[in-house]
């Protein structure tokens, strides 16, 4: 990318791998910046566009296939000066809850965040990260927060888990640690 504009935004050399069948057949990157009423906010070496899932990509949104803001994917012009995005590419992190609903889906919130962190220098902010690429077992399994206390040096006795969902203070209980429902100020779980 001559300009720079990718590089800004986290492109590496494992994204330019995996991008390249893509751009043999014309299509080109870009990340997702914002959604936006269905649809998606691009920003690529033409700038920001308005973008919106098509083909295959659009059949795989019931099965949680859709883009997050943060990830990677492949574009083409659309009708309107708009994007049509055709594929995501390989995510490295990903920040998730369950719906709420009967049956719990993944929901992504947001993806490729440590790109974000190592970008803009932000590790040192930071004690421990732990993600889900970095244990086997995820929420209702303790292993997140295992994981995390034991890079810090601590035991469940010395945590407090803030959490937003049932599953996540279920985690939170079966790890031994006290855990703080948020939303729910000075109620503990």
């Amino acid at each position: 990318m001559s300009d720079g504009t990718l590089a800004a935004l986290g492109w590496t050399d494992e994204l330019e791998a995996a991008f390249t069948p893509h751009r043999e057949r014309g299509f080109r990157p870009a990340r997702v910046v914002a959604e936006h009423r269905g649809g998606y906010y691009v920003r690529s070496e033409l700038g920001d566009r308005l973008a919106h899932a098509r083909g295959r990509l659009r059949d795989d949104e019931i099965w949680g296939g859709m883009p997050a803001v943060g990830d990677w994917v492949v574009v083409c012009d659309a009708p309107g000066e708009r994007d049509a995005i055709e594929a995501l590419l390989p995510r490295r992190t990903k920040v998730s809850r369950k719906t709420p609903w009967l049956k719990a889906e993944e929901h992504i919130l947001v993806a490729n965040v440590d790109t974000v962190l190592g970008f803009h220098d932000l590790h040192h902010l930071f004690d421990a990260i732990v993600t889900g690429d970095d244990v086997s077992a995820h929420k209702p399994a303790p292993d997140a927060f295992a994981e995390a206390a034991l890079r810090l040096g601590l035991t469940a006795g010395d945590c407090l888990v803030i959490e937003d969902s049932a599953i996540g203070i279920a985690a939170a209980r079966a790890f031994g640690a006290a855990c703080l429902k948020v939303g729910e100020f000075a109620q503990a779980a």
